[in-house]
């Protein structure tokens, strides 16, 4: 992980709340592979990773897209 990087959504790279989109910057892995890990919880965990989704997306803060966030989702 990089120094500076903090986990914040960022609206202009997802689907809903960016949500998935700041886990995928801040440990540098694909977004799809978050989005896959997120659904999973979500219906293997009786719906507990939606509940904890929509806390995310209403307690992290938000950025715009970082420069270097392609580099570090593919």
């Amino acid at each position: 992980m990089g120094k500076n990087k903090k986990l914040r959504r960022i609206p202009a790279k997802g689907w809903l709340g960016g949500v998935c989109a700041g886990f995928a910057y801040y440990f540098s892995v694909p977004v799809w592979a978050v989005r896959l890990a997120w659904t999973l919880a979500i219906f293997a965990g009786m719906g507990f990773g939606l509940l904890f989704y929509i806390l995310f997306w209403i307690f992290m803060p938000k950025i715009e897209a970082p420069s270097d966030y392609s580099e570090a989702t593919e």
